[in-house]
């Protein structure tokens, strides 16, 4: 055995070592020398990143692009909305504008562009730029159509029995969202809220400019849980607040006597029950007090509901006649809806008031339509919201939905709802009723929206009306269009 500097090797390891040497001075021998004129080697592209859920986010756009060219009321091709939609996701994933050097929907399919930007870009991941882009792409149909995305939707979702609140109804002021309304009893009012304090974020998110629904959603929780409202009160000051959810039996439909023998109800939205609970309020007051002088019908911050329970109500008080006319995209989607004798001591010219406000829209605003162009009842307050469309709610891929317009309101006279709204024969600004003589579109500037802030006892709205009501031959000339001007206070 021969010795080495770093240990032993034995004669058949040294054999072994000779002939790896060998092979390896055979192998360098052989390699040839490249050519000075040979192209250099083509390096290997970077391996992109695919999100997984790459495929989920292209049959979401597709299928949410797909719906609402099928179903909203204005008719646009898929098209126009993949453009919109490519333009969107563009300014996310694309860092800039889409450039006309990149591939167009004419060159690509909507599945091929997304993966282009998506690889242009692939560290954000692709399902929240996807629904940041619908979502744009839903806000630019109409103010109330809705994008919602996977949490959204499953809250939307949630069984009304499983929900809780804080006891308070939301309003637009501009831009802003105040509290409308404070329930008795409720936390809101526990901790100091009031009409008219603006709700600036839930939770940390902003709420300025978010959809109703959206808003509405994220109050409402299971009940003990907690939410925080980033709130500026009415006298300037802002602060967090933390408010404990509680389950609020808060009724849709409520009523109470006013002085001088003048029946109230109030309907705070429009559900399958609204008819059956108005009569049940109803006919519960009068069995108190057998002939009422007349009827206060308050709308003021009921956003709509259920489009039969408005036709239902309002067919109460109307022996005959068109109540509503609903229309969609094309003629044999439209519904024409003309009044029942129904109840004999409604239709018998009961004297009846209805208020609303700013908040007052869609089913809610074809009620006052159709009864003032009826001259069935006199309509106090502020000019609603001008909602006038029927909304349908649709499902879609990955656990999102979508709000969409699928019909126009259309009021008896033929007049659409969307845009203007009911205009009142008496509008309120400050507290001070002005009477409105001709309430149709040359009337629009004379009466403003307002938020819907109902400030607790002191409502000039409610005391106008419980006074008109009173005085019959005041009611009759204004329901007749004889009244030019309202008497002093």
């Amino acid at each position: 055995m021969a010795r080495t500097g770093r240990g032993y090797i034995g004669s058949g390891g040294r054999w072994s070592a000779l002939l790896v040497t060998g092979f390896l001075l055979a192998a360098c021998a052989r390699t040839p020398t490249p050519s000075p004129d040979a192209p250099e080697p083509t390096p290997a592209e970077p391996t992109i990143k695919v999100d997984p859920q790459l495929g989920i986010a292209t049959r979401l756009a597709e299928a949410t692009l797909a719906r609402i060219a099928r179903r909203h009321v204005t008719p646009t091709s898929v098209e126009t909305l993949q453009a919109q939609f490519v333009e969107q996701l563009a300014g996310q994933l694309a860092g800039g504008p889409w450039r006309e050097s990149r591939p167009t929907l004419q060159e690509a399919s909507l599945a091929e562009i997304v993966k282009t930007l998506h690889q242009h870009r692939p560290d954000p991941p692709i399902l929240p730029a996807v629904d940041k882009a619908l979502a744009q792409v839903v806000r630019q149909l109409n103010s109330d159509s809705i994008y919602f995305d996977r949490r959204q939707f499953a809250l939307l979702q949630r069984p009304t029995a499983e929900a809780a609140g804080i006891g308070v109804l939301i309003a637009r002021r501009d831009s802003h969202v105040v509290i409308g309304e404070v329930i008795q009893g409720g936390p809101a009012e526990r901790a100091g809220l009031k009409p008219g304090d603006v709700l600036l974020a839930i939770d940390g998110q902003a709420m300025a400019g978010q959809p109703h629904d959206v808003i509405v959603t994220r109050l409402h929780g299971s009940a003990g849980s907690t939410v925080a409202l980033r709130v500026r009160f009415d006298q300037g000051d802002t602060r967090t607040l933390r408010l404990q959810r509680e389950a609020l039996d808060l009724p849709l439909v409520e009523g109470r006597w006013l002085n001088r023998g003048i029946a109230y109800v109030r309907l705070r939205a429009l559900s399958q029950t609204t008819l059956d609970e108005f009569n049940e309020t109803f006919l519960g007051l009068i069995r108190r007090l057998r002939a009422p002088r007349g009827l206060v019908l308050d709308l003021r911050n009921n956003r709509g509901g259920v489009i039969d329970s408005a036709v239902q109500l309002t067919d109460m008080f109307l022996a005959g006649g068109t109540i509503l006319t609903l229309r969609g995209r094309a003629e044999s989607d439209s519904t024409h809806y003309v009044a029942r004798s129904r109840s004999e001591i409604l239709e018998q010219g009961l004297p009846l008031a209805l208020l609303i406000n700013g908040e007052t829209a869609a089913g809610a605003e074809s009620i006052a339509a159709a009864l003032q162009d009826h001259h069935r009842a006199v309509i106090l307050g502020q000019r609603s919201r001008g909602a006038g469309r029927l909304y349908s709610v649709y499902q879609l891929p990955g656990g999102r939905g979508i709000k969409l317009a699928s019909g126009h309101l259309y009021r008896p006279g033929e007049r659409p709802i969307a845009g203007q709204g009911v205009i009142p024969d008496i509008c309120f600004d400050d507290g001070r009723g002005q009477l409105i003589v001709n309430a149709g579109d040359a009337a629009a500037d004379q009466c403003a929206r307002a938020p819907g802030e109902l400030a607790g006892e002191m409502d000039p709205v409610l005391e106008q009306a419980t006074a008109l009501l009173v005085d019959r031959e005041l009611y009759r000339q204004l329901l007749e269009g004889r009244l030019q001007r309202l008497p002093a206070p």
